[in-house]
């Protein structure tokens, strides 16, 4: 990639933006990366990519994603320098003048869409490995595996989103403070499923496969079939999804209270 830093120093654009990231945590949003970003993680992941092929795909990709997260990558930096000292704000200052370009050639702009390619990977890989361990119960059919299915299918999609408990804190506590039980799994699906994020949940089920996990690839797709119902307490991929997130809050919640217990 071309050199095309605005001011002048004896380190190389990437190595400067690499701490930034890093000690910043600046990113895409997970929600903004379309077909472009996925090829480009794919293609990361290939055996021996050309540098030529990866050049032109981060390319593509930064200029599908760059006009519409450029004020808001603006936004972030100018947080951070705001509070930065010594050589986080020098570092901070120089990937200030790369936020500000409109043009998406900027070494930053294509930074991100690399980071995002790598760590959108690293989720499809992980959705893989769920399908994996899942095959030999799937395969064998029954409630077992219909039940594997959907876990394996719920692990995926917070891997896919990006989701977290805390982005549900509220809605999980409710969820215990009913008890866990059918009505209040119900009630917690209808709280935190938006037709958005479950449309985007079926979607990226759909493109998850693996060659190694045929009967698992085939259950899950399966579910993700059809039209997203109204419903979203009948909905058979966020159900799953929700669920598996609130059992992981709570998990967190115990091991903090058994962490200030000691």
């Amino acid at each position: 990639m071309t050199d095309r830093s605005p001011t002048s120093t004896d380190e190389r654009p990437a190595q400067v933006i690499a701490r930034v990231l890093r000690r910043t945590g600046l990113g895409y949003p997970r929600g903004m990366l379309g077909d472009d970003v996925a090829l480009l993680a794919a293609a990361l992941a290939g055996p021996d990519p050309s540098p030529r092929e990866l050049d032109d795909l981060v390319t593509v990709a930064t200029i599908a994603l760059w006009d519409d997260l450029q004020p808001p990558t603006l936004a972030a930096v100018e947080m951070h320098l705001a509070r930065a000292e010594g050589r986080d704000r020098e570092d901070l200052t120089r990937v200030l003048a790369w936020a500000a370009q409109t043009d998406a050639a900027n070494p930053l702009a294509r930074a991100l869409t690399v980071r995002a390619a790598q760590e959108l990977g690293v989720a499809v890989a992980h959705a893989e490995q769920q399908l994996r361990a899942a095959e030999p119960v799937i395969a064998a059919g029954g409630r077992p595996g219909a039940l594997a299915a959907a876990r394996a299918m719920g692990a995926a999609v917070i891997a896919l989103l990006e989701l977290d408990p805390e982005d549900f804190a509220g809605e999980i506590v409710a969820y215990v403070d009913r008890d866990q039980d059918g009505d209040a799994l119900d009630a917690l699906a209808r709280a935190t499923g938006d037709l958005e994020t479950r449309s985007w949940a079926r979607d990226v089920i759909a493109a998850v496969t693996s060659s190694d996990a045929p009967s698992a690839t085939a259950a899950v797709h399966q579910l993700a079939a059809g039209d997203v119902p109204a419903d979203p307490a009948e909905d058979a991929v966020w159900v799953p999804t929700i669920l598996a997130l609130a059992d992981e809050g709570i998990e967190r919640a115990l091991a903090q209270e058994a962490e200030r217990a000691e």
